[in-house]
């Protein structure tokens, strides 16, 4: 039985429709953080990173009140200084140890709260080593 066009791409768009779906449903609305929020994001993250290689591995992410924070993933780990900017909130390296590359590294992550009530931070940066991305998530 041979399928016809329309009804494949029919399939598609429904595929990518649940995919859509279901991957809003899991990471809830994103939400625009305000420079007098900072505090409140203080504490420690838990999640996964994926690095310049590709490799996801499990990782933390610890912010204090004043945004200085400190981040391990593998056998990588960086301290640096956040910041929110443009309702996102900037990390930018000031030491680092560990990982193929140990220059600074930047990045930027997005809040979202999901429907079970967790926050999430999913982020993206770049290092001497390529470009990298995060999901971390700590209770509200």
């Amino acid at each position: 039985m041979a399928i016809s066009k329309h009804a494949l791409a029919a399939s598609l768009c429904l595929a990518l429709a649940a995919a859509v779906a279901l991957g809003c449903a899991t990471s809830g609305q994103s939400k625009a953080i305000a420079p007098t929020e900072l505090p409140g994001l203080a504490g420690k993250w838990t999640g996964t990173v994926v690095l310049p290689s590709g490799r996801s591995v499990p990782g933390t992410f610890e912010l204090a009140p004043t945004g200085n924070y400190s981040t391990q993933a593998g056998g990588f780990s960086a301290a640096g200084k956040a910041q929110i900017k443009d309702g996102n909130l900037a990390l930018t390296s000031t030491a680092t140890s560990g990982g193929v590359a140990t220059g600074q590294r930047t990045s930027i992550a997005s809040l979202y709260e999901r429907p079970d009530g967790m926050l999430l931070l999913r982020g993206n940066g770049h290092s001497d080593a390529g470009p990298f991305s995060f999901e971390v998530t700590r209770k509200k």
